[in-house]
């Protein structure tokens, strides 16, 4: 089954720049009705069993999850820092989101963003119907690199995902 990391705070989070919290558990309910809908297996750090640094679980996850959620809602510098780690390591199959009022950072301004309102019942099923959209289309062979990474460095070596999986696996000498 293919997989679906999202990058994510969780629980209750205050977004500083507003003053509000929101429950990114609640958010991260309706992502992954979405995301399981769609056929995916959904995965947010907090629920992976390890016994390894949860850094090193992240980036194996940003690295080989068919598609990547990231949720900026809240400013939250982890999720930023995880979208940028997983810009750098796929050119494609990264979507996005945040809670509509966040206010965009000059940074990712320039890339697709979808928003939604926080806890509404009638938008959380919108949003489960735009996600679903988004990741089946996300999914076509043929997408184009949604990562800034790769579009502004065009001539970026790009390793095959076995070729960094193996990488990863091989003992160094």
């Amino acid at each position: 089954m293919p997989t679906c990391f999202v990058v994510q705070g969780f629980g209750g989070k205050t977004d500083f720049e507003s003053g509000r919290v929101l429950d990114l558990g609640a958010s991260y309910e309706v992502i992954k009705e979405a995301v399981t809908a769609a056929g995916y297996e959904c995965i947010r750090a907090d629920e992976i069993k390890h016994t390894r640094n949860i850094v090193q679980v992240m980036y194996e996850q940003m690295l080989t999850a068919d598609v990547v959620i990231a949720d900026l809602s809240t400013s939250n510098v982890n999720a930023f820092f995880g979208l940028g780690v997983r810009f750098a390591l796929r050119p494609y199959a990264t979507i996005v989101v945040a809670e509509n009022r966040l206010n965009f950072p000059f940074d990712i301004n320039h890339i697709p963003i979808r928003t939604y309102e926080h806890l509404g019942r009638r938008e959380a099923a919108r949003w489960i119907a735009e996600l679903g959209e988004l990741i089946e289309a996300i999914g076509i062979p043929e997408r184009a690199d949604d990562s800034p990474v790769y579009t502004f460095i065009p001539n970026l070596s790009r390793h095959s995902l076995k070729d960094l999986e193996l990488a990863a696996t091989e003992p160094e000498d």
